[in-house]
Formats: structure tokens, sequence, C-alpha cells
């Protein structure tokens, strides 16, 4: 959804403001959670990307950095490396609407989560160009 609509939606809560901030601004509830929601947009096998993320790291930025959408708290904000103006324009208007605070925590993931992110990505699409070949 539109950050507009989302923020008529939760205006009104007691909670702190909880979200996901895909890569083109849309706005969605992290259900079931931050995590398992980044794992179901990546649309890929989790055993695979369970071979990328080293033992080190932290899921949930490993997360942020494949799929590029941002996790949001009232609090915190965990951001892809590069986010892209569309979701600056949506962390914007959520904070402009109170719904996070004026100055969140902002993290984003570091080198070694770029670097293995975009090997995921690369295997994965590999792993997919070769599925659609076979047989022809």
């Amino acid at each position: 959804m539109k950050p507009i609509e989302f923020i008529a939606l939760h205006r009104e809560d007691d909670e702190g403001c909880e979200c996901l901030i895909l890569p083109d601004g849309q706005v969605e509830e992290p259900i079931p959670s931050h995590i398992s929601r980044l794992a179901q947009l990546t649309g890929a096998d989790t055993a695979v990307l369970r071979k990328y993320v080293e033992k080190n790291m932290e899921p949930l930025f490993w997360l942020v950095e494949y799929t590029g959408c941002m996790s949001v708290w009232q609090t915190r904000v965990v951001s892809p490396s590069g986010p892209t103006q569309e979701q600056l324009d949506a962390l914007e208007e959520l904070r402009d609407a109170a719904l996070i605070a004026p100055r969140y925590l902002l993290e984003k993931p570091g080198e070694e989560y770029v670097k293995s992110a975009a090997a995921a990505r690369r295997a994965v699409e590999m792993q997919a160009d070769g599925a659609g070949t076979e047989g022809e």
C-alpha cells in the first residue's frame, strides 16, 4: 500500500510503527515477522539462500540487503546499502506522520553482507535460468 494508506490505518495505534518499505516505496505489514516476510519476498528457496548467510551474519541485515527492502520499527530502521528514492520518501512520510521517531536509529548492512547477498542473487538467477532451459 502507499505510505499515506499505511499512515491512515495506523495513526491511532498505541503500539509503535512496524513495517517493511519495498524498493518501489510501497509499505506493508511484516506478517508474520520481519524476517519471515523478507524471506517470502525473496521468492527463492530458503535452502539455497542459507548457503550464503554466514554463521556470524544477522539474517535480518542479510535479507534486507538481498531484497532491497527497509525494515522499520518506531525507533529503528534497517536499510539496504543503497535505498531507493521512493523508500527514502516513504520513510520521510512515516516520520512526518509521527509513526516513527524523529531521531530513529538507521542501520545498514556492511560490505560482507552486500557481497554475500549479491552472490546469492547471482546463484538464484543462474539456478532459475538453468531450470527454465532444461529439456528444451
